[in-house]
């Protein structure tokens, strides 16, 4: 297949690319400052906003379908973040979906966040935004239903829980515990009673290709959306404690040193696991992995 592809150089986005570039045709959509280099992609669109220019694009390469990772991740936003945030997860994509209208691309796979769903119950698809981030990944679905009824294209929303893996530069959970190991300074961290659910890398690219496939193919059922689930979520402090088991480590971390988060996940939101798919890496091996 012939695929465009946004955010191919963030996280899970090198990931995919890897995987996928040696069976699919990709097209990488890049800002002007986008240092792509160590990608080395055939093929490569820049984006400066106009619509009909990237129209053109798609149409004279054919491309049929349009996975869509590119986003601003912000867990807390300031006033002046307001514009980025619906910028990047707003406007591109809108964007994005007049163009593949315009140029009659057959489908389009969006990313979403399991926090768009803040206590929302196990199989309900009920919108409460744990933060600005998950509002505006809302809205762009909200902006999309319009293609959706005036065009054929297909559309669907895959929801992520944490993911985690190599190459992982940010700082999340697994990334903390690394440096305390390492250093043996105290962390102060919250109760630890909230539930995390993580998913390694490979499983969540599988978890692309597996939707992708099923966009593609016109006669396949589909839903709105689907969430990647480990469906084994533990709390933080057994995640800790499995950290430590793992990796014969001893983490210094003070409980209770800070508050909950506003609007803090204490359950991760289940929904729709995507058929066809189901996770192969176990959260011990994929910690290992991370290890020291």
């Amino acid at each position: 297949m012939r695929i465009l592809l946004t955010g191919a150089t963030g996280f899970v986005g090198k990931h995919l690319y890897a995987r996928m570039s040696g069976e699919h045709e990709l097209h990488l959509l890049v800002r002007p400052s986008t240092d792509y280099s160590a990608l080395s992609p055939r093929h490569v669109c820049c984006f400066q906003g106009d619509v009909e220019r990237l129209a053109d694009y798609l149409r004279s390469h054919q491309v049929e379908g349009i996975i869509h990772l590119a986003s601003l991740y912000l867990a807390s936003h300031r006033p002046d973040q307001v514009t980025d945030l619906v910028n990047a997860n707003i406007l591109l994509g809108t964007s994005l979906l007049e163009a593949a209208k315009l140029a009659g691309v057959k489908w389009f796979l969006n990313t979403g966040t399991i926090w768009q769903n803040y206590q929302s119950s196990e199989r309900s698809d009920e919108y409460h935004p744990v933060n600005l981030y998950a509002a505006t990944k809302q809205a762009f679905i909200t902006m999309a239903r319009y293609y959706q009824e005036t065009s054929p294209i297909r559309f669907s929303t895959l929801k992520l829980c944490d993911t985690y893996g190599p190459g992982d530069t940010r700082r999340k959970i697994l990334a903390l515990f690394r440096e305390i190991a390492q250093s043996g300074e105290t962390l102060a961290m919250s109760p630890g009673e909230q539930r995390m659910d993580l998913l390694h890398i490979n499983d969540v690219v599988a978890g692309f290709q597996v939707l992708a496939n099923r966009l593609a193919d016109p006669s396949a059922p589909l839903l709105p959306e689907y969430v990647l689930s480990s469906g084994h979520p533990l709390r933080l402090r057994e995640l800790a404690h499995l950290y430590e088991q793992v990796n014969g480590v001893r983490l210094h971390i003070e409980w209770g040193g800070r508050p909950y988060r506003e609007r803090e996940v204490m359950e991760p939101y289940k929904g729709n696991v995507l058929p066809g798919w189901s996770p192969r890496v176990d959260l011990e091996t994929g910690m290992k992995w991370e290890g020291l």
